[in-house]
């Protein structure tokens, strides 16, 4: 069910409450989807070898533009492999050992990792689960599947892929509304006393904000407090094209108007280059 090509993604909910699970793993990770962000806290204690590896993907930029390639209704939603633009799978770092075997269930809004019929094969893929999936947990006749983190906000986008349709592994060239990961972030990349916005850059192009408090490099995020809407402009390099805003900046406008008193704004500018250049 979960050979590498055939993965699922799936964020399952620990048989904790939130505050309980808090006192244990206190770091936090946002994934961005072009449907929105999933806020999720990750169980360093309990799935260390998991956590760490996650998070070693998520540093290095791995998942960004990562197809969610596997949706099944009622069950789970299934990334972090496959890339967006070329349809294949991505060159990973070693597999893991599995830590299934480690008190947490496989409950709905609970993120576990994938992997193939070898116990210990997990690398990049992981899954969200949609329902209380008890039957993917560890026991004496399942080496089981891995939980390392919970969904604390955004299950409603979760819902919204779920209710796209059932898919597994489509041929992304010609597959319409599918859904993908456009980055990881680690919450602590904003400083919770200033204005929660970050931008990320694909493509030579460049983001600036009026008023100033937007310092870029391929990620942006705020340098000072901002207590009034800020103004977003994408501006193309020499010999690229801008071709969007996505995240919670959806729209194709260059100049974008976002509040930051209403909360997170993950917002990606996409810059393309024109045909014929480098």
């Amino acid at each position: 069910m979960f050979r590498r090509g055939l993965l699922l993604t799936a964020l399952a909910l620990f048989g904790q409450s939130p505050s309980a699970f808090s006192a244990s793993s206190p770091d936090l990770v946002e994934l961005q989807t072009n449907l929105g962000t999933i806020a999720i806290q990750l169980n360093y204690a309990a799935a260390p070898i998991s956590t760490k590896n996650f998070m070693a993907y998520a540093d290095s930029g791995f998942y960004a533009n990562t197809l969610m390639h596997r949706v099944k209704k009622g069950f789970v939603l299934q990334g972090g492999g496959f890339d967006k633009v070329t349809g294949k799978l991505k060159s990973t770092l070693a597999p893991i050992a599995n830590e299934a075997n480690n008190g947490l269930s496989n409950l709905r809004g609970t993120v576990a990792m994938a992997r193939t019929s070898d116990p210990n094969s997990a690398t990049s893929q992981f899954f969200i689960n949609l329902a209380d999936n008890t039957f993917l947990d560890y026991s004496a006749t399942s080496a089981g599947y891995a939980v390392f983190g919970t969904v604390t906000k955004g299950m409603e986008v979760a819902g919204q892929i779920e209710n796209l349709g059932s898919y597994n592994e489509l041929p992304i060239t010609k597959a319409a509304g599918l859904i993908y990961v456009e980055a990881v972030y680690k919450t602590d990349l904003v400083q919770p006393s200033v204005a929660n916005i970050r931008v990320l850059i694909q493509g030579p192009g460049r983001v600036v904000s009026t008023p100033s408090g937007i310092n870029c490099g391929s990620v942006c995020t705020t340098a000072k407090a901002l207590g009034k809407p800020i103004k977003l402009t994408a501006k193309p390099a020499n010999g690229a094209v801008f071709t969007g805003w996505s995240g919670d900046c959806k729209g194709l406008k260059t100049v974008l108007a976002i509040n930051p008193q209403l909360g997170n704004h993950n917002c990606t500018a996409v810059f393309m280059p024109i045909n014929g250049s480098n």
